[in-house]
């Protein structure tokens, strides 16, 4: 009887995976799926943490129960995930760091932002993310170095990860990189130029936008900056 019992559970667990990792169907349905393993976490524990570093699973299936994991915000289950940051598969990396991101542990903060010099840019984007939920003050100077890194451009160019350092550090909230969002108004990037503008307003509380035009928003900014 109880194997019976069992054998039906672990089907559940099976068939909310299944759904949890359809991409063909409703986004409704794959979250019902999805919320389902994440309240089952501690029934399910060895088996999805058993998928998670299973490196012969479906990707997708693992990509989900990782992502599972930091929904449930077990302090317990983030040494899993910190494994997972070394992962050979830049997508399990990016889930792993994302995870850490919802489980929002200050803890794990310098390990996330080891991601941030990944080789995937996805990757380093959702490292970027990530600290922005933890909001560990640490992480601003970690952020802004990354902003200046080399590796961010190609040939000279921008590229799109940077935006997300920005949009961190205004998440973060430190008055500290102030200076470095104000700097951003010179960026030859009008994506970072804009994420400066929003990310000043989420540390301040405030901005000059109303009535101006942007160039004018950003003067009304540096005036601010120079009398402070």
């Amino acid at each position: 009887m109880i194997g019976l019992f069992l054998s039906l559970a672990w089907a559940g667990l099976d068939e909310n995976l299944a759904t949890a990792s359809n991409k063909e169907l409703d986004e409704a349905e794959r979250m019902r799926a999805f919320n389902a393993l994440v309240l089952d976490w501690k029934t399910y524990r060895p088996q999805l943490e058993a998928i998670a570093v299973d490196q012969d699973h479906d990707a997708r299936e693992r990509w989900v129960v990782v992502r599972a994991i930091g929904q449930t915000h077990d302090p317990d289950a983030t040494a899993l995930l910190v494994s997972l940051l070394d992962d050979p598969m830049p997508a399990m990396r990016a889930a792993a760091v994302s995870a850490l991101g919802d489980a929002g542990d200050k803890q794990h903060a310098e390990a996330v932002a080891k991601l941030l010099q990944d080789d995937a840019m996805f990757v380093r984007a959702a490292a970027a993310d990530a600290l922005g939920q933890i909001r560990d003050e640490r992480s601003a100077s970690w952020l802004e170095a990354a902003l200046a890194d080399s590796t961010n451009y190609y040939r000279g160019s921008s590229l799109w990860v940077r935006v997300h350092y920005v949009a961190a550090l205004g998440a973060i909230g430190n008055e500290t990189s102030i200076p470095s969002l104000i700097a951003c108004f010179d960026d030859k990037d009008p994506q970072v130029v804009t994420a400066a503008l929003m990310s000043l307003k989420s540390i301040k509380g405030f901005d000059f936008a109303e009535g101006r035009s942007q160039a004018e928003h950003i003067e009304a900014w540096r005036r601010w900056y120079a009398n402070e």
